[in-house]
């Protein structure tokens, strides 16, 4: 077909408009096949590391040694392994957590290196080794005793290596993990004896129950209540779920940009279209032939991103496999990810343009031969409007911006979106900021958080009591895990308000605001709820809701606490302490200082402006593109208005600030939208995220990062503009009389 030849030509004559829609498609396709295709190879990795490894179902501390494992394991159907834990104080006070390798349950995997063969060997995680310049076949003094690092490893219960189970940030500077044999940790020092255990029934409250006739249960840890274990599979998830709804975004945003700019070129074709209908050509050919421009721009931009997004794989597998302390078992290009990179573009955009195109077509030879139909109509909007009380420049500007709506509706979507995604790192740093802030330096006022590994009695010279247990309970028909700390009630270092900021006394029954939402449970409630470690169930009835999200936690008065679970009275298992108390480490299960949790959240923070940046790129490459297009379209359609005005003697700033300024409108409404869009979009993000954990984290956005934010798309739009004003000089004054269409 002779109109055929026409396709490069337009392509080149117009290319910002289509090599901006194969932009977009290239980030499109390179986001769902890098993401997808690494976050699903991580999960892989992760569940073949648990099975092959046998991760554990849960771990658990008791007062007394047990000493009939071999009987216990065959009444219940289970394996049982003792483990012990010596915490070592490094030189730079740093923690470096010593596991006896195992046999049975949460075996170590060498990642780089070589296992554990003869004595005063080690093998330790390689963050905490990077972070202390500690290379393979380096010496580690360790209570004046040398072990040799014979590699980096990993083990499935410390995946995500945290001080504490219930943290929620690592810091490799503070904190790491390794594995000796079990001649050797017996060599270093007293430490903690713990069991894990993994069951081949649904026995474990039998268990639980056998345990505790003879046996004081201190700790009972599930694995999903588990940080250390739950915590990556909920960021994997949240990976997965931006790799699908980003890029289907993107592509919606393509597919009106395309539309529109086919239909624009529709309308300017529209006298050669006519004569070629005239001529014999049907419509079934002419629809074939401008289908071409979208099978064009998605063949380019999905071949492209795919390649792109496949390079990206191993790059991006890599950093998540590093950062989660996870063995790279196999990379996998799952092929399902590949092909669906490469078929969508077609299946959002051909459906889309062939309704553009039919509806285009539809028209008579002679109606297409005159122009098409009357574009001057005026709409529904203008007509309520009533513009004549305007001055001309106002007259003229919101005309353009609603004689073209769906090219008006591209300018706030394409805004929205790019705005959106730069929003979410900000909304992450700063849910991220209120959550350390809120749990931490509001709440803690203590530093040291001391648990001991047996009930201990009696008043405190320094600091105040405090115990704790966890729980489970039945709530809309689902399981569901607590922790309940009984609090003294003169207490002064835990600090927890209401919805009005007023001091909340520990002489009543408070629950946290994250389960307060999550659960929607109100004050006056009551709860029913089940001691983990002894399997004692009471009611607790709800009087106060705390402003903090700190996770699934419930304050009671420790008196109280103790005659509801049948403890000792007076007895205990934790000390809060604003200073550092001189404690034995065999009487300790764990020490935590606030401190570590900041310092871990600051760690975190140079990882975190790397991908606000990324990210930030991408949001003004994408917002770039949209409003440069836009405007294009807006010169285009004004090319003999443009004309006239310079006849009419009007200056360049004029010109520009008619034609050009009016979609500063679009992209402020844009911006307002994208802002309450993020926060619920965030906010659903963490939900998803922390649903299998017991903490939540509030979704916020600080009014700075929105300023921020709103000067980098007002940046991007006034660079775009700059880039257009080019445009509007190379049209002439003869324009107008060329222009018939208009």
């Amino acid at each position: 077909m002779v109109i055929n030849k026409m396709i490069k030509r337009t392509i080149f004559e117009y290319k910002a408009q289509y090599i901006g829609s194969i932009i977009l498609i290239i980030i499109s396709c390179m986001l769902y096949s890098s993401f997808n295709i690494a976050m699903t190879d991580a999960l892989d990795n992760l569940n073949i590391f648990r099975i092959n490894n046998n991760l554990e179902d849960a771990s658990f501390i008791v007062q007394n040694p047990i000493t009939n494992i071999n009987d216990l394991e065959k009444k219940y159907d289970m394996t049982l392994e003792e483990r012990k834990s010596v915490d070592y104080i490094n030189d730079d006070q740093s923690v470096l957590r010593i596991l006896s390798s195992t046999d049975n349950i949460d075996k170590y995997a060498v990642i780089s290196g070589q296992p554990l063969t003869g004595e005063n060997e080690i093998l330790i995680d390689k963050a905490y080794a990077s972070a202390h310049s500690l290379a393979i076949n380096n010496e580690l003094k360790i209570n004046n005793t040398a072990f040799k690092i014979v590699g980096y490893m990993s083990t499935p219960d410390y995946v995500y290596p945290l001080k504490s189970e219930n943290d929620i940030l690592k810091n490799p500077r503070s904190f790491g993990v390794a594995v000796v044999s079990k001649k050797d940790i017996n060599a270093i020092g007293n430490g903690i004896t713990f069991y894990s255990v993994k069951f081949n029934t649904n026995n474990s409250s039998e268990f639980i129950s056998d345990l505790s006739l003879d046996n004081i249960l201190i700790q009972w840890i599930n694995k999903k209540d588990n940080n250390r274990i739950s915590f990556i599979d909920s960021d994997l998830n949240g990976g997965v779920v931006v790799g699908k709804v980003l890029p289907i975004a993107i592509l919606i945003l393509t597919c009106v940009l395309i539309a529109i700019v086919l239909s624009r070129l529709l309308k300017r074709e529209s006298l050669v279209i006519g004569t070629l209908y005239a001529m014999g050509h049907t419509k079934k050919e002419l629809v074939r032939h401008y289908l071409k421009y979208p099978i064009i721009i998605s063949m380019i931009g999905s071949i492209v991103g795919t390649v792109i997004g496949s390079l990206l794989v191993k790059p991006l597998l890599s950093v998540v496999t590093e950062y989660y302390n996870l063995p790279l078992l196999s990379v996998d290009f799952d092929i399902k990810y590949i092909i669906l990179s490469l078929i969508l573009p077609f299946l959002f955009l051909i459906p889309v343009t062939y309704l553009v195109i039919n509806r285009s077509l539809e028209l008579s030879p002679l109606q297409l031969m005159r122009g098409g139909k009357n574009k001057t109509k005026v709409n529904f909007i203008e007509r309520k409007l009533n513009l004549n009380r305007f001055n001309f420049k106002t007259k003229f500007k919101i005309r353009e911006l609603i004689r073209s709506l769906p090219r008006a509706a591209l300018m706030v979507f394409g805004v929205a979106l790019a705005s959106m995604l730069l929003l979410i790192g900000f909304a992450t740093k700063d849910s991220m900021d209120y959550m350390v802030t809120n749990s931490y330096s509001d709440i803690y006022k203590y530093n040291y958080e001391y648990t001991f590994n047996s009930l201990q009695f009696g008043e405190v010279a320094t600091g105040e009591k405090r115990s704790l247990s966890s729980f489970a309970s039945k709530i809309n028909n689902k399981d569901e895990d607590f922790i309940i700390y009984g609090v003294q009630k003169d207490s002064k270092l835990i600090n927890l308000v209401d919805k009005n900021n007023n001091v909340i006394g520990f002489d009543k029954v408070i629950i946290t605001k994250s389960i307060s939402d999550r659960y929607n449970i109100s004050a006056g409630q009551s709860i029913k709820v089940k001691n983990k470690l002894n399997l004692k169930e009471f009611n607790v009835i709800v009087d106060e809701i705390a402003t903090a999200y700190t996770g699934n936690i419930i304050y009671m008065p420790l008196g109280e606490f103790n005659l509801s679970n049948g403890y000792p009275e007076n007895s205990y298992l934790q000390i809060d302490s604003v200073d550092q108390l001189n404690i034995p480490a065999d009487q300790l299960i764990s020490e935590v200082t606030k401190q570590d949790m900041i310092d871990g959240y600051n760690t975190l923070l140079m990882p975190m402006r790397v991908m606000i940046g990324g990210i930030a790129v991408m949001a003004f490459i994408i917002g770039l593109i949209v409003i440069y297009v836009v405007t294009s379209l807006v010169i285009e359609e004004n090319k003999a208005n443009i004309s006239m005005l310079k006849i009419l003697g009007y200056k360049k700033k004029e010109i520009y600030s008619l034609v050009l300024s009016s979609n500063i409108i679009l992209v402020i409404i844009g911006y307002i939208i994208s802002v309450p869009l993020i926060i619920v979009s965030v906010a659903s993000l963490f939900n998803l995220m922390t649903e299998a954990m017991n903490i939540t984290i509030p979704a916020k956005l600080n009014i700075s990062s929105i300023l921020i934010s709103f000067v980098i798309i007002i940046i991007t739009y006034e660079i775009s503009e700059s880039l257009n004003k080019r445009k509007v000089m190379k049209i002439s004054m003869a324009d107008s009389l060329k222009e018939k269409r208009e």
